[in-house]
């Protein structure tokens, strides 16, 4: 019987923020699956939207055999949908995510139709954190439905973000870590649950999260000998790189030398942090480069002929299309400062203590943000940018892009979004729209702007050329 491994790594997304590091992800998952030598097959893909995921899983487990071991990786974009996990394709949508994205339950109806004796599930993505059965109730034994024991491994709660890295993923890496940490003997899957967990022990932003059901003597490799290879390779290829960008001796007679500073002081800490904050007129100057800097090349673009553009500034959030995003990221993210805050309401009346905690539970998973408090509360003559392209012939649809800054002490969040708006009169056109392009992004006060232009530039005439084509290309067919 055949024992497969299926690894996905999506790094570029057309909505989404990209994640170039879960390219890394794939490679060094593979090079450790590779090392077991436990694996009769090993698919990896990088890049798949979501009916390409689907077919990765069903080609790679046809039904027709049995299995013995299923193992199933991926790193990328991860969202909450009501009760599911969704794993973002390259085109996700977050207003089709059954048809752009590929569900928990439905990848484990995939597998169990393959009916392995084991089953082995890796997800480093957002909202990981997926219960193999839904409700409160435990978890029972599912044997009939084709899964004897079943391993699942997520990199957060549901209600939480998993970070990105610079070259691989903080939870990807600890797990190779963990896979590695012994030289000898038998490697469990519950060894490298325990470490992971001492890892992220005091991480508050960010838990892994385990489902087992099986004997907890289910293996990643029978000998760790096996792995002496990749042990050298994760260190020369993956290891390496990382303390060279941290600027760590990078040879070893350097890294003999010992030398013996004093700690910073106090005062040499905050002058630091000082250096590193921004203020008003930064903040002011940093908003008018992006958008300036994005108009200007926008209008590069030609697009006159067909839409009538208007742009709109606010000193404040006052478009509602943007506020569950903002929300959502920026509750997620550790901030020192309340210059904007996202609260949860609160109930008026007088609750019992089991009341108060249980509404602090469901709100940390609840998923409708529109009625959390958003507000900016330090003064800023420019914090949204509004463009507006109503079409000058009525096939054509309206795109709106809206523009966002969130100020905090060490950065300036910025949020993307495109939307497209079909008609509601003659002469008017839906509030709500449709979702085409939604991405955030974490800035320094000082970081060079013109690529971030660029990229949003690129996404605004990606969105309208593709629907300029789509529209002609409809009414040619007809």
């Amino acid at each position: 019987m055949p024992s497969s491994a299926i690894l996905i790594g999506n790094a570029g997304y057309d909505h989404e923020t990209e994640l170039p590091c879960c390219r890394e992800d794939v490679a060094a998952m593979r090079a450790l699956i590779e090392a077991t030598g436990r694996f009769d097959q090993i698919h990896s893909f990088v890049n798949l939207d979501a009916d390409a995921m689907r077919n990765a899983v069903r080609d790679a487990l046809p039904t027709s055999a049995e299995h013995t071991e299923i193992l199933f990786y991926f790193s990328g974009h991860g969202t909450h949908t009501g009760a599911d996990l969704y794993l973002c394709g390259t085109a996700f949508d977050g207003n089709r995510p059954n048809q752009t994205g590929l569900s928990h339950s439905e990848l484990i109806q995939l597998f169990r139709a393959a009916e392995p004796q084991v089953l082995i599930t890796i997800f480093d993505a957002c909202f990981s954190g997926a219960l193999l059965v839904k409700g409160p109730r435990p978890l029972q034994p599912i044997t009939k439905d084709g899964l004897r024991s079943v391993v699942q491994f997520s990199s957060s709660l549901d209600n939480q973000t998993s970070l990105a890295g610079e070259q691989l993923s903080p939870f990807t890496r600890a797990f190779l870590e963990a896979s590695i940490r012994r030289t000898e003997g038998v490697i469990y899957y519950t060894d490298i649950k325990n470490a992971l967990r001492d890892d992220f022990v005091a991480n508050d932003d960010q838990t892994p999260f385990f489902v087992e059901q099986g004997t907890g003597r289910e293996m990643l490799v029978d000998d760790a000998r096996k792995l002496a290879d990749f042990r050298n390779e994760f260190a020369t290829r993956w290891r390496a790189k990382e303390t060279e960008n941290a600027g760590e001796p990078a040879n070893e007679s350097e890294a003999n030398l010992i030398v013996l500073e004093d700690p910073p002081t106090p005062k040499q800490l905050l002058i630091a942090a000082e250096e590193r904050a921004g203020d008003s007129a930064q903040a002011e100057d940093f908003v008018n480069e992006l958008f300036d800097g994005l108009l200007a090349r926008f209008n590069e673009s030609e697009f006159a002929e067909f839409f009538e553009t208007k742009t709109t500034d606010h000193e404040t959030f006052r478009e509602p299309v943007t506020k569950d995003f903002i929300v959502r990221v920026l509750l997620r993210e550790t901030r020192p400062d309340r210059l904007v805050t996202t609260e949860a309401p609160r109930p008026k009346k007088k609750q019992f203590p089991w009341e108060l905690a249980t509404f602090d539970i469901l709100a940390s998973f609840d998923q409708d943000y529109s009625h959390y408090t958003l507000e900016l509360n330090c003064a800023m003559p420019r914090a949204q940018l509004k463009l507006t392209m109503t079409p000058q012939y009525k096939s054509l649809q309206q795109l709106q892009l809206v523009l966002t800054c969130a100020p905090s002490l060490n950065h300036c969040y910025v949020f993307e979004m495109v939307t497209q708006h079909p008609r509601k009169d003659w002469d008017a056109f839906d509030a709500e729209g449709k979702e085409v392009v939604r991405r955030w992004y974490k800035m320094d006060w000082d970081d060079d702007l013109d690529s971030l232009i660029q990229k949003i530039c690129d996404g605004l005439t990606k969105a309208v050329s593709d629907h300029i084509e789509e529209t002609t290309k409809h009414l040619a067919e007809s």
